[in-house]
């Protein structure tokens, strides 16, 4: 089955699974935490879009700078013990941008498997996809 790690790494410890790969490793330029907007928002309410992306960063930084405080309350929210949020912790952390700018490769892995998957007839320019301008200055 495909699942979360975290309910994962509960059923292994219980014995009752294995995980016998990660999708990491298998597709190595891939972006998996990506927030959307539609067009209508980022027009209408482009001042919200802001406020809300500079407290994901903040959010992301706090995590970063504060393990211990973070495992503390995903355990609350998660309803997991200290061991398998910790796991989750240090195996997700790392995928989860500080700046939300795109990798070009993991954006060409994208493209291209719209015309795997028969979604798209060919390549789509990413780059008319999506916009830098809501995110934090380098």
């Amino acid at each position: 089955m495909v699942t979360d790690i975290s309910t994962a790494l509960v059923l292994e410890k219980n014995g009752e699974a294995k995980i016998l790969t990660r999708f990491g490793h298998l597709v190595k330029d891939f972006h998996i935490h990506v927030i959307f907007a539609r067009d209508k928002l980022i027009a209408q309410k482009s001042e919200v879009l802001r406020a809300v992306l500079k407290a994901w960063f903040e959010t992301i930084a706090f995590m970063r700078a504060n393990k211990a405080e973070t495992v503390m309350i995903a355990m609350e929210v998660l309803g997991k013990d200290a061991e398998i949020i910790t796991r989750t912790y240090d195996e997700l952390m790392p995928m989860f941008s500080d700046d939300g700018r795109f990798s070009a490769a993991a954006l060409d892995v994208l493209a291209k498997s719209y015309v795997e998957l028969k979604i798209l007839p060919e390549v789509p320019d990413a780059t008319k996809l999506y916009t830098e301008a809501f995110l934090p200055a380098h």
